[in-house]
């Protein structure tokens, strides 16, 4: 089975973890709710709702610590790319696979590998999707 998700995709998250740290990172990954399993019917409904209307739903059993996390985090300083990092970003951003951009760069593919990771790493993303989204998001790199 396969599942595609566009720019239009509404992602909920229903989990029987609660655990502010997981809801902060799932909502900066840009999640339209979170809410925990044992929340009423209704909850779900609403969160659903909330998500068609373009608005974001959190559970009010976390809304606080989320609150709390996410402010302490913005007040942290900006993560820092190198450059070597921002130029092996662009070219991802242009939609360039690893070998191409090994080529472009003259380094080995497993070079610019460590160096996505390194920066998945410092941006706090899990995947290739991820960075790319907030790379974009926090406008990284110029157009």
């Amino acid at each position: 089975m396969a599942i595609f998700l566009t720019a239009d995709s509404k992602i909920i998250v229903l989990t029987m973890h609660h655990d502010a740290e997981l809801a902060t990172r799932v909502m900066r990954a840009g999640a339209s709710g979170f809410l925990l399993k044992h929340s009423a019917g209704e909850e779900l409904l609403t969160a659903i709702n909330q998500a068609v209307e373009g608005r974001v739903y959190l559970t009010p059993a976390m809304t606080r610590e989320v609150i709390e996390r996410m402010a302490v985090s913005s007040s942290e300083p900006e993560p820092q790319l190198t450059a070597r990092h921002r130029e092996v970003l662009r070219l991802i951003l242009e939609g360039r696979r690893m070998k191409e951009i090994a080529a472009a760069l003259n380094l080995s593919a497993r070079t610019i590998e460590t160096h996505k990771y390194e920066m998945m790493d410092v941006l706090g993303v899990h995947s290739t999707a991820e960075l790319v989204r907030y790379a974009i998001e926090q406008k990284l790199i110029e157009n």
